[in-house]
């Protein structure tokens, strides 16, 4: 039979990469970490950790992988079964796309902060495919990505849409006009996020076949924001990179791309249980703008 504490110690281990970081979420040492990750490893029968000497940090097993999405769903019914013992505290596991989650959610948060009775919070960000796994599985509640899910099990909503806007760092050159032709641009300069198919087609009509620079994630954006580089970015994005980096904002006057649009993940069949749930979030939603 497997025990929460080891369960717990697991997790804590895998989030943190450390023995000594795990024994500080746990509350316990790190001889008692190693102690509960080897019975756990005894009870399963495989290695789930990888330690090597000299390691900086920890990697999982090929056993642990697998068992890492085990130890996260019975985590989330120990969740629903501590409900059960108090249930006037509610619980939402929300999840999102990066960028979403800095620019965009923190009034929905707050909003659930401030709520009455309580609401318990699990907050996550990954992929948007990663997310709506996470919502089918039942790991997360609802999930707000940049890209519609076309799982069976799932629905997407459209919140809003935001338009795209190039985001322009000077270098000394003469200012760019409010409203900008693509050729403006100095194509060089450009750094590149991959925010949808669509998107990059988009940029291919547009000529710009060559990605000199790119980053993965919004948030990666305003250290490369320097001397004469651009991007096109949604709206929300446009405030905070102007406050961090003093860039300009412009809107795209000749073909501009379609805006990006906002949507929230949810499973199809709601039960009873879910309902509060939908209510909390559509509270919650009319605090975002």
């Amino acid at each position: 039979m497997l025990l929460s504490e080891e369960i717990n110690t697991f997790l804590a281990v895998v989030r943190s990469g450390s023995l000594l970081q795990a024994a500080e979420i746990v509350s316990t040492t790190q001889s008692t970490v190693s102690y509960r990750i080897q019975s756990l490893e005894r009870r399963i029968g495989q290695p789930l950790l990888r330690r090597s000497r000299g390691a900086r940090g920890i990697s999982l097993t090929s056993a642990g992988e697998r068992f890492l999405d085990i130890a996260e769903r019975w985590k989330m019914l120990e969740v629903e079964a501590e409900q059960l013992q108090a249930n006037q505290v509610r619980h939402l596991a929300v999840g999102s796309v990066d960028a979403v989650a800095i620019n965009v959610l923190p009034p929905f948060v707050a909003a659930l902060r401030d709520a009455t009775p309580p609401v318990r919070l699990h907050m996550e960000s990954s992929r948007y495919f990663q997310l709506a796994n996470r919502v089918a599985s039942g790991h997360l509640d609802v999930a707000f990505t940049l890209t519609p899910s076309d799982h069976v099990d799932l629905v997407a909503t459209k919140i809003r849409d935001y338009a795209m806007l190039v985001v322009h760092a000077a270098s000394g050159t003469v200012p760019l006009p409010e409203a900008l032709d693509m050729a403006d641009l100095d194509s060089s300069r450009e750094i590149h996020l991959p925010w949808s198919p669509q998107f990059d087609l988009w940029r291919v009509r547009r000529g710009l076949l060559r990605h000199v620079n790119w980053v993965e994630k919004a948030h990666m954006l305003a250290p490369m924001l320097r001397n004469g580089a651009w991007a096109v970015v949604p709206s929300f994005l446009a405030k905070p990179l102007v406050k961090e980096t003093g860039c300009t904002v412009h809107q795209i006057a000749l073909d501009p791309p379609d805006p990006i649009s906002l949507f929230m993940i949810l499973r199809k069949h709601n039960m009873d249980a879910t309902a509060e749930q939908q209510q909390l979030i559509e509270m919650a939603l009319a605090a975002v703008t």
